[in-house]
């Protein structure tokens, strides 16, 4: 079967969507991480706690950013290591790990006025924003990443035509810039009404009428106010 003239093209060139480990393909891991984070949370919230939850970090849509900030992120800072021994990207994804879910705790609290978890009841725990048991977990996830799903995943991301692939990839960046956008301004309105700050400005009253409390807890049923 003969190749269509721009797909010899394409080949000839080695213009393949996503290739190794470019922009693009750490975006729609990105995403692929982000919707599954959120799906995975959901189910154990339901196996474990009886309920389901919302488990999402944004506003529209079921996308966890830190699962998915955490899968882009492991992704490009290791893949020149992905051959390593399971030892070496174990212990890597640990101090990773563990320094990540510390500082996305820090940063919701500050610029938030609010902490997603506390894990102030486990033991070795640091500081109650993360712990040794889920820095192991972490280690653990990146050698499962590296040596099971991350080559047949990727596989399959490049085998997307590659006119299409960055097109979607376009829509998708900017429907997750708004959908965060939107989001950290709720999360900082929902913080400055519990606060008792008036709404005085446009987007304070936008942000009263669209996502008031009783969306936000049920949006952010975890989310705990610091004083």
């Amino acid at each position: 079967m003969r190749m269509s003239r721009k797909a010899a093209e394409e080949e000839a060139e080695g213009k393949i969507f996503a290739e190794g480990c470019d922009f693009y393909k750490v975006f729609v891991l990105f995403i692929i991480g982000a919707f599954l984070g959120d799906i995975t949370e959901m189910i154990f919230c339901r196996l474990t706690v009886g309920v389901w939850m919302s488990r999402s970090s944004v506003v529209w849509g079921p996308f966890s950013v830190v699962w998915g900030l955490g899968i882009a992120a492991v992704t490009a800072l290791l893949y020149r290591y992905r051959s390593r021994s399971d030892s070496f990207l174990f212990c890597a994804g640990t101090l990773l790990g563990g320094v990540y879910e510390y500082v996305c705790s820090v940063f919701t609290e500050l610029v938030f006025g609010t902490v997603f978890w506390d894990y102030s009841d486990m033991p070795f725990n640091f500081d109650g924003r993360t712990n040794l048991l889920f820095c192991f977990f972490w280690g653990i996830a990146v050698v499962v990443w590296f040596k099971l799903l991350y080559p047949p995943l990727s596989r399959l991301i490049e085998r997307i035509p590659l006119r299409c692939g960055k097109i979607a990839t376009w829509v998708l960046i900017v429907f997750m810039a708004g959908d965060m956008l939107v989001s950290s301004m709720a999360l900082t309105r929902y913080d400055q009404r519990s606060r008792g700050m008036q709404a005085e400005q446009g987007w304070q009253v936008t942000m009263d009428e669209r996502f008031g409390d009783e969306r936000m807890e049920r949006i952010y049923p975890n989310a705990l106010k610091v004083k």
